[in-house]
């Protein structure tokens, strides 16, 4: 039992990991909801977050370090990923204008 009562309340890096676990699950499963067919999407993690915080649920400022630079490593892979193929293709029909217009 104080397992659990040192996961919700403790400090560490399984605290820190669980609690950002179960803010983006719920975020993420909120942000499915369609009210008048809106949807907030995955804003509503950033919601959570701040009820969370609100709350006084504290993660290690080293993990969320971490995760700051983790998602913004995952963010520029998954846009160079969609971005990539047609990039050369682009800049091959109109790079030459663009770069004069650009000068």
């Amino acid at each position: 039992m104080n397992f659990i009562n040192e996961l919700f309340f403790g400090t560490g890096i399984a605290h820190s990991v669980f609690i950002i676990s179960i803010i983006v699950a719920i975020g993420v499963y909120l942000g499915k909801i369609k009210i008048f067919g809106i949807s907030l999407g995955v804003t509503w993690v950033l919601f959570i977050g701040i009820l969370f915080g609100h709350l006084g649920f504290i993660v290690d400022e080293h993990i969320i370090s971490f995760v700051k630079e983790f998602g913004l490593i995952l963010f520029v892979y998954f846009v160079g990923l969609q971005v990539g193929p047609n990039f050369f293709s682009s800049l091959k029909k109109s790079g030459l204008k663009l770069i004069q217009l650009g000068v």
